[in-house]
């Protein structure tokens, strides 16, 4: 997955990308691929933007490997390199991992503690954590 910085304050995805990048993130992934052409155009119907900082974003966006480009005559058409699902999971997997590598047991008591304030979230992880260990006793059979 693509390097990123982290904007803890901000919500869902805007914590790694910018306001414009995650509009066109968002707009790709609901039907993709699309040209900056497509992208402006349903940009436009939400805010005035110029053509050209559509056209920069999603360059940056290719060279951050969230998307790919493919040329069509003069233009690009673009796609996501995977899902939104995939992406966010690929996100939180990373921000997991190092702050695991580099903290460990604070972040797992956090994590608990932000986990308890919510039954769902508390049923939803002991499910996750049976399933793990029967999956486990199964691989050692």
């Amino acid at each position: 997955m693509a390097k990123f910085d982290l904007d803890p304050d901000k919500r869902g995805l805007n914590k790694v990308l910018g306001d414009l990048e995650n509009e066109v993130m968002e707009i790709l992934w609901s039907g993709s691929p699309a040209t900056v052409h497509d992208v402006h155009r349903r940009l436009l119907e939400r805010r005035e933007v110029a053509y050209t900082t559509v056209m920069t974003v999603m360059a940056r966006l290719a060279e951050k490997g969230l998307l790919q480009r493919q040329k069509e005559g003069y233009s690009y058409r673009y796609q996501p390199v995977c899902s939104r699902h995939e992406y966010t999971r690929s996100l939180v997997g990373s921000v997991l991992e190092g702050l695991v590598r580099d903290f460990g047991s604070p972040v797992v008591q956090q994590l608990l503690d932000r986990v308890e304030e919510d039954e769902g979230l508390m049923e939803e992880l002991e499910r996750l954590i049976e399933r793990r260990r029967a999956d486990d006793a199964r691989d050692v059979r």
